[in-house]
């Protein structure tokens, strides 16, 4: 391979392209929630025990939890009421499923995997917009009981 300008050697690796990357909500599959940002958290709580008189540690699996952060647009279709009635309804939990589904590439998808929350239910919403560019935010924040990969 040629070096560069700069003396330096460049390899260009596999390129990527995120549109196919998709926010799938049970129920709701005609809604677009304009999400800008989702993040998903699944701990386990572990106990580190030691025995006294001894050099040996245990470790205690404690119960998991998980939360969902969804940054989103108010768009042209307004407030989510259906989404928010749906998954903020805690009696509804059971039936409340969100999948992450990952493709990228340029010219065919290349499934990366998914990962998918049931038994979710939103704890949390807040609405904020800034006088410089107008836009209506809205901030949800979520419990789930599972996570699957």
């Amino acid at each position: 391979m040629a070096l560069d300008v700069f003396n330096r050697e460049v390899d260009l690796g596999t390129p990527l392209a995120s549109e196919s990357t998709r926010m799938i909500i049970a129920g709701l599959t005609d809604e677009d929630m304009l999400a800008q940002n989702v993040s998903i958290q699944y701990s386990q709580s572990i106990n580190r025990l030691w025995e006294v008189g001894s050099s040996k540690t245990f470790f205690i699996a404690g119960r998991t939890q998980g939360t969902i952060n969804v940054k989103r647009i108010v768009g042209g279709r307004g407030i989510s009421s259906a989404f928010i009635k749906q998954y903020g309804d805690v009696c509804n939990m059971a039936g409340n499923v969100i999948t992450l589904s990952f493709e990228a590439g340029c010219t065919d998808g290349k499934d990366l995997g998914e990962v998918t929350a049931s038994g979710v239910v939103i704890n949390s919403i807040a609405y904020s917009v800034a006088a410089a560019d107008m836009v209506v935010n809205e901030d949800l924040a979520m419990m789930f009981a599972r996570l699957e990969i």
